[in-house]
Formats: structure tokens, sequence, C-alpha cells
């Protein structure tokens, strides 16, 4: 369980000092059974004191916690496993699943020149979403004056937040229920009236609703037309930063449509990490913490079999 380690010595009637003896000694014993990288890897990075990340690297397809280092630096990245893998193991990986960081990017092509580099959906879906939410507040912003017509479309794009930044077809035209500010009607309606205060808000709305679309029926083809095709007037910065990113990682996308892999095993496992951090009101050692971490999955995983 997610406990720290003076609870764990308090339920056992020993020192903290000893349940971390005990975890490191456990941890060493652990038999080696990653000398071999398969063939679909997962990256990914968490916080674990201020102002320091982990990167972490796990088999995409079970969710095995393969490695954990105390840096994200690319050169530490390299040394890591141009020293524990050698040319022929990095070139059996066919797919790495990353986030949109474009130094992954630059590290895979040269650590393992036969993987696709696959790009996560969440964070292709998360980086619109986004620019999308930014232009909701700048026009909401727009309408706090002291007039009352504007202060009520000011407080209906501040209430109803969220809809706007839904799929457009899991809105509903006949389900209808109360919304505050609007009274009885359906979510689709409350939409329609916000992108009516502001057509600089409706043609964003428009481009964020079709890419999600394309991105959800994984449709390249409509993806790559709706992002080479130029832009319509007030199309903020935010989402002209958006397309040129997704611009740059179309191939990557391609490869999201293809292969069933994503980050979800890696970000779920981070969830988990950054709790055990929480418990112990954080690590200053990282090999302790590291310890932890594997026994705590390896336990995880053993009760999950059994």
């Amino acid at each position: 369980e997610a406990q720290s380690i003076t609870l764990i010595a308090q339920d056992t009637s020993v020192s903290p000092t000893s349940v971390q003896r005990f975890i490191n000694q456990f941890s060493e014993s652990m038999p080696k059974k990653f000398n071999d990288l398969p063939k679909h890897l997962s990256f990914d990075e968490f916080k674990y004191l201020k102002g320091r990340m982990a990167f972490e690297y796990i088999n995409a397809k079970t969710g095995t916690i393969l490695g954990i280092l105390p840096s994200r630096l690319s050169r530490d990245i390299k040394d890591h496993f141009l020293s524990r893998y050698s040319y022929a193991q990095r070139c059996a990986v066919e797919t790495i699943t990353i986030d949109m960081n474009a130094g992954y990017e630059k590290l895979i092509k040269e650590l393992f020149p036969k993987a696709k580099i696959i790009i996560d959906r969440f964070h292709l879906v998360q980086l619109i979403n986004r620019s999308m939410n930014k232009l909701r507040i700048s026009v909401m912003n727009d309408f706090r004056t002291s007039n009352g017509a504007d202060q009520k479309k000011y407080r209906r794009l501040k209430k109803h937040w969220k809809l706007p930044l839904k799929n457009a077809l899991d809105l509903s035209f006949t389900s209808y229920k109360n919304f505050p500010l609007f009274g009885q009607t359906t979510d689709a309606t409350v939409v329609e009236t916000l992108m009516i205060y502001s057509e600089r808000l409706k043609v964003n709305y428009d481009l964020y609703q079709s890419i999600l679309t394309a991105l959800k029926d994984k449709n390249l083809e409509q993806l790559t037309e709706i992002l080479e095709k130029p832009l319509a007037e007030g199309i903020s910065k935010d989402f002209k930063r958006s397309i040129k990113t997704l611009k740059y990682h179309l191939s990557s996308i391609k490869n999201s449509f293809l292969f069933p892999y994503n980050n979800g095993r890696i970000e779920g496992i981070n969830n988990k990490i950054k709790v055990l951090n929480r418990v112990a009101y954080g690590y200053r050692n990282f090999e302790n913490y590291r310890n932890r971490i594997y026994l705590h999955f390896a336990l995880k995983r053993a009760s999950h079999a059994s």
C-alpha cells in the first residue's frame, strides 16, 4: 500500500531506518528480468524534487516498469541505453510512445533507428483544448464591463466553460435540463448561444471541432487537409501555434492512428508514484525512492497475479 516509511515502521514495531534498509535489500535481491527490450516502449517523466524531473520507460504492452533515471537530460538517457542495451536490442524496438517532447523525438531517432514514434492522442487533444479554452477566457474578459448585457454574457461564458470544449457530437439537442443563467434547455443550445456572442469565438470553435473530429475518427486525410488549408481570419495566436505543432508531429500522429498504444499505462503509474512521494513528504535520496517504487509495483503485480 502507499504508506509512509514511518507508518510502516509503527505498524511493524521497528525503526524507519530498518524499513528502508529492508526495502533496499529486497529491491537488490529482485531478479533482473529486463536485460532485453520489448518491441513496444513508452517514455515519460515525473517530478520527484523541486525543479528535478526523473525519466521513466515501461513496456507499453504490459505496463512493466523497465527503468527509472534521476534525470531526463538527453545525455543521461543516451548514456543509459547505450551502456545497457546493444545496438541489435535497440533495433528490435518497433514503437515508442511519447508526449510532444521534441527532445525525445531526436533521441529516439538516434538510439532506436527502426522504431516508429507514436504521439499519445490524449496530449494532441489537450493541445487544442488549451488553445480553445484560452480564447474563451479572452472573449469572456472582453465582456467584463459595467454593461448589464455584457455582464450576463461574461457570467454565462464563465459558468459553462466545459461545454464548448466537448465534442459537438456528444452534445444533445433533445435532452432538456436546467442550466444556471439559461433555464430549461439543452447543452447544444447553450453552446450555440455562447457562439453567437463572438464571431472570433465561433471561428475558432469550428476549427477546434473539426480537428477534434478528425482525431477521434483517426482520419489522417481529413486532419492533413485541415492543417494545410489557409487559416480563417480571427484564428487566435495560440491556435496558430497549435496548428504548427500538429503539422510538425504529423508523421507521429499517423502512427498513433495505426497502432493501439498510448501513454495511458505510464500516466497511471506516474500518478501512483506521485502518491508514494506525497505520503512520504518527499524523498531526499533518489535511490531509496526508486527502490520503493520498484518494490511497490512488484508487489502490486504479484497481488493481482494471485
